[in-house]
């Protein structure tokens, strides 16, 4: 099972941006409430594998693209290839 993380928040509310926040950085949300408290539970979406290939390849992307090299970053079988656009 993945490690879970709680987060306090001050109302339901605010609970549903963050939610899509947290889903737009690879990670998994959930509002709970207990009597007069809100809260976040919080754990990856992916496993380690994916995260850190997903990490990897946009690094390589950003990379890429400051330098402004003509390459491509495909995933292919579990794993990256940088390669020219084409090929």
């Amino acid at each position: 099972m993945s490690e879970t993380i709680q987060i306090d928040i001050p109302r339901r509310g605010i609970g549903s941006d963050l939610r899509e926040a947290l889903a737009a950085c690879g990670m998994h949300a959930e509002i709970v409430d207990a009597d007069d408290e809100c809260a976040l539970q919080v754990r990856f979406a992916e496993e380690e594998h994916d995260r850190l290939l997903n990490g990897a390849i946009a690094a390589i992307e950003s990379y890429l693209s400051e330098r402004m090299l003509p390459l491509v970053v495909q995933r292919a079988d579990g794993r990256a290839v940088v390669r020219p656009p084409g090929d």
